[in-house]
């Protein structure tokens, strides 16, 4: 999940932050039009006249987009969908929500709210433009609106491109979720039909760059990269999910894993209990009273030089309990994914009425899919099946749980 930036303050009391990309954003576009697109448009003005109109414009697409967000997150909370905020950042904005939506029909709208949004900014800001050059304004602060009315109609019909993580790929994958009934599925699919976009997307860039010699196809060819990557991601994903299926957090946790006391050093714990773990290593650290206040992980303890292992405590390396995000065992495990944070190491504590009774852990989550595709794979072609009742699961494999499938009302 991403992180959530500098914060900006409250809208509809939804939280609204801004990553560090922005500021490198809004400052390559201000240079764009500063010095190249309202100097082409009107000429002969002051260097401080063209800066000015050009900070004032680049603020103004920058809430137009929080505004893209803003619809998206609006009609979510319509739908019963809780909004943990928006992050701007280098290639847009996105609104983060707490759950996926329950049928097609509002995944479908909360699709369509953002482009919507665009379009309805880009219409007033090119009806703002046509008024104010009919009472005398400035023809430099027309051109600015003209742009910015220009540049969100480009962004709505961009961001309706087919294909995931775009706002068409997700209209897509909720059409057709409408038609088969099937939300992980249609979510694949998108993410496939977003690498394919990507791709055009790629091959414009080259084609601007090598055949009409333009240096703006290098900024063609990086949307099209960053939606690649984006897109891969989210087919792995979803793949991910597909294979979790709906099992219980209880069956990839690490369970009932030894602890280690806060107050051991850090050598203690590299010779006992992170010994001859793996790379995802992890183990509970406890007070006194046996409450986990921490995880100590390999990662922590290889950042600590090794002469200070025997005179630093684990409760000074160890990542605090407070930064953990926490899980219970009868959650399925697909539901915990986006609270899991890179700065924690993908690590969730399960706790069982407060109890501690788990980890859960990057490498327990691999094991978890691995185990969920091989259940949905079936028999190889040709194999035959000896034994009609499978034999019973053995003690610490995980069973997969499956939902059965939606009815007709989730179509809608």
């Amino acid at each position: 999940m991403r992180t959530s930036g500098v914060r900006l303050g409250r809208v509809f009391d939804i939280e609204i932050s801004a990553d560090l990309g922005v500021v490198m954003f809004a400052g390559l576009l201000t240079w764009i039009l500063a010095s190249s697109i309202l100097p082409a448009s009107v000429a002969g003005l002051p260097a401080g006249a063209y800066w000015s109109v050009a900070a004032l414009g680049t603020l103004l697409f920058l809430g137009s987009l929080l505004a893209h967000e803003l619809g998206h997150a609006v009609v979510a909370r319509r739908n019963d969908i809780e909004v943990l905020g928006i992050t701007l950042w280098l290639f847009g904005g996105v609104a983060q929500l707490r759950s996926d939506a329950r049928t097609a029909g509002a995944e479908l709208r909360i699709a369509l709210a953002g482009p919507a949004m665009s379009l309805v900014v880009g219409a007033l800001s090119l009806a703002a433009a046509v008024g104010l050059r009919s009472v005398g304004v400035p023809e430099i602060y027309v051109v600015a609106l003209g742009w910015l009315g220009l540049v969100n109609v480009v962004l709505a019909v961009f961001n309706l491109l087919p294909g995931a993580p775009l706002d068409g790929g997700r209209v897509l994958a909720a059409l057709i979720w409408m038609v088969r009934g099937d939300r992980l599925r249609a979510r694949v699919w998108a993410a496939r039909a977003g690498r394919a976009v990507a791709i055009l997307i790629v091959a414009a860039g080259a084609a601007e760059v090598f055949v009409l010699r333009s240096s703006s196809g290098l900024w063609t060819i990086m949307v099209g990269w960053f939606l690649m990557t984006a897109a891969r991601a989210e087919e792995s994903r979803y793949r991910s999910e597909e294979a979790l299926g709906s099992m219980p957090v209880a069956d990839a946790m690490d369970r009932d894993p030894a602890s280690i006391r806060s107050w051991s050093t850090v050598a203690d714990a590299a010779s006992g209990a992170l010994a001859d773990r793996g790379t995802w290593a992890a183990v509970p650290v406890v007070d006194a009273d046996h409450r986990i206040v921490g995880v100590m992980t390999l990662a922590r303890l290889r950042r600590l030089p090794a002469e200070r292992w025997a005179t630093t405590t684990v409760a000074d390396v160890m990542l605090p309990v407070s930064q953990l995000p926490t899980a219970t065992p009868g959650e399925r495990v697909v539901s915990v994914l986006d609270r899991l944070r890179i700065q924690s190491g993908g690590i969730a504590v399960v706790l069982d009425q407060g109890r501690l009774v788990g980890l859960l852990t990057p490498e327990g989550i691999d094991r978890a899919i691995s185990f969920g595709r091989r259940a949905t794979a079936g028999p190889s072609p040709g194999s035959r099946t000896l034994i009609a009742v499978p034999p019973p699961v053995p003690d610490g494999v995980p069973v997969q749980r499956w939902e059965p499938p939606g009815g007709a009302d989730d179509r809608r």
